[in-house]
C-alpha cells in the first residue's frame, strides 16, 4: 500500500489467457479473480497485447474479471510474422524459400516489432507500482516492481519434449527472469528449487505462490447425476481410470498405456482408461502405441471437455492416474484429490508436495512398478476408500484466496 494509504496500481499481462490452455489458463484466471475480490484498494490494469495472439476473440471466462477495480486494455502493435507458418507456403517448391526469407528478415522484423511495442506500452503503463508478466509478454516497466511467473522449467530440463519454437521462447523468458525481474514467482517449492539451482537466481528473489482448487471440485453425493453427465461420453461410474491433461510426451502416457496393458492381464474385470484433454505435440505416437498393443477398445480418447464436466469425470473414476515426468504444480491432481478420487501420481517434481500422504506415488519411468501399483489399488477396495477420505482435506490446503494473499505479499 502506498504511503498515502491508497492501494497500488498493478499491471497484469493477461495476453496468455487468449492463447493458453490447461494449467496456465486456469492458474492465471483464478488467481486474478481472487486478487480482484480480495484486493479492493488497488487498481488493476489487465493488459492484452494483441499482436502476440493475432487479435483472437477472448474466451468467455474473461467476463469473470470484470470488476470495479479492474480495467481491461487491448493494445495494438506490430506482429512479428514468419512466412513459413503461412499454410499456402507450406509445400515443397516454396517452403524452402519461405524459411530462407524468415531467417533473413527475422532480426529486422523482430527489432521493428520491439520498437513498436515500446512506443505503445510505455505511455500506457506509466505510473504503475507493479507490473506482472505471466507467460508471453516479457516487459520491464521502469520505476515499478517487476514480477514474472515461471510455471515450470520443462523446456530447459526436458528439451526433447518441446518444439524448437517453445524452447526458443522459454529461453527468452528465462533470460528475462534472470536479468530484468525484481521477483520471480514459482508455483511450487519444487519449481523454486529448480529456478535457484538451474538458473542461478538467488532464493530471496524467488517466491512461491501455489495454485488452488475451486469449490466445484468436491465429492458429489448424487451418483445418478454423475452417471447422466458421463453417459454422453460413453463412460460409466467406477468403470474407468482417468487421466486429465494435454496429450504430449511430458505426460508420460506411452508408459501409462503400457503399464495399463500389463495390469489388465492380472485383473478379472479391468476398467477402461479414459484420457481427457486436447492433443498436443507428438500425440500420434500415443495413438500408434494403443493400436500396437491392441487396446483400441479399452483406451478412450475423450478429448477436451467443457470445464463443467470435470467434477463428474473425477467423481466417476475408480482411480486417477498421473505419471507425469515433470510438473510445475499439477492442477488436475489437486482437483482429483478435492473430488475424493483415489490418486496415483509420480514421485517427481512438485507432485509429492501436492499429494502428500493422501495419494500413492510411483517412479514414473518404471513401467512394471506402475503396473503393479495399478493392480494393487484396483484390487484393494479398502485402500481406495481410505484415499477417497484423505483427498478432500489435503486439497483444502490449497485455495485461490490463499494464492491471492501470497501474491499480494509479493506485490506489497
Amino acid at each position: 500500500m502506498r504511503s498515502d494509504g491508497r492501494g497500488l496500481r498493478i499491471g497484469f499481462d493477461i495476453t496468455a489467457l487468449y492463447i493458453a490452455q490447461a494449467g496456465i489458463f486456469t492458474y492465471d484466471l483464478n488467481l486474478l479473480r481472487a486478487l480482484l475480490a480480495l484486493d479492493r484498494e488497488s487498481e488493476y490494469l489487465l493488459l492484452d497485447y494483441r499482436p502476440i495472439h493475432g487479435r483472437r476473440a477472448g474466451p468467455p471466462e474473461l467476463d469473470e474479471l470484470r470488476a470495479s477495480n479492474a480495467r481491461l486494455v487491448h493494445c495494438q502493435g506490430l506482429r512479428a510474422r514468419r512466412l513459413s507458418r503461412w499454410r499456402p507456403l507450406q509445400w515443397p517448391p516454396v517452403e524452402g524459400m519461405a524459411r530462407w526469407l524468415d531467417r533473413t528478415l527475422l532480426w529486422p522484423w523482430a527489432a521493428a516489432a520491439e520498437a513498436v511495442m515500446r512506443r505503445r506500452l510505455a505511455p500506457l503503463l506509466e505510473g504503475l507500482d507493479v507490473f506482472h508478466s505471466s507467460e508471453v509478454l516479457l516487459w520491464h516497466q521502469p520505476g515499478a516492481r517487476n514480477v514474472v511467473t515461471l510455471y515450470d522449467l520443462t523446456a530447459l530440463l526436458f528439451p526433447e519434449y518441446h518444439t524448437a519454437e517453445t524452447r526458443e521462447w522459454q529461453s527468452r523468458k528465462i533470460r528475462f527472469a534472470q536479468e530484468r525481474a525484481d521477483v520471480v514467482v514459482a508455483i511450487s517449492e519444487a519449481t523454486k528449487r529448480d529456478v535457484v539451482t538451474h538458473l542461478g537466481i538467488p532464493p530471496e528473489r524467488v517466491r512461491v505462490v501455489y495454485g488452488g482448487v475451486g469449490p466445484q471440485f468436491r465429492p458429489l453425493a448424487d451418483r445418478q447425476a454423475v452417471a447422466e453427465a458421463l453417459a454422453p461420453l460413453g463412460l460409466v461410474p467406477e468403470g474407468y481410470l482417468l487421466h486429465v491433461g494435454t496429450i504430449e510426451p511430458r505426460k508420460n502416457l506411452l508408459r501409462l498405456v503400457e503399464a495399463y496393458g500389463q495390469a489388465r492381464r492380472a485383473l478379472p474385470a479391468p476398467p477402461q482408461l479414459a484420457l481427457v484433454g486436447a492433443t498436443g505435440w507428438q500425440f500420434r505416437d500415443l495413438f500408434q502405441q494403443v493400436e500396437a498393443l491392441g487396446l483400441e477398445q479399452e483406451v478412450r480418447f475423450v478429448g477436451r471437455v467443457e470445464a463443467g464436466l470435470l467434477p463428474a469425470l473425477y467423481n466417476g473414476a475408480r482411480l486417477f492416474v498421473y505419471p507425469s515426468l515433470y510438473e510445475g504444480f499439477g492442477l488436475p491432481v489437486l482437483e482429483a484429490l478435492a473430488c475424493g478420487t483415489p490418486v496415483l501420481a509420480s514421485n517427481t517434481s512438485s507432485l509429492p508436495e501436492i499429494v502428500g500422504d493422501a495419494g500413492v506415488l510411483v517412479e514414473p519411468t518404471d513401467v512394471a512398478a506402475l503396473a503393479d501399483v495399478l493392480v494393487g489399488l484396483l484390487r484393494d477396495d479398502e485402500r481406495r476408500q481410505a484415499l477417497r477420505a484423505a483427498g478432500p482435506p489435503r486439497a483444502a490446503r490449497f485455495t485461490w484466496e490463499e494464492a491471492a494473499r501470497r501474491m499480494m505479499s509479493v506485490y506489497f
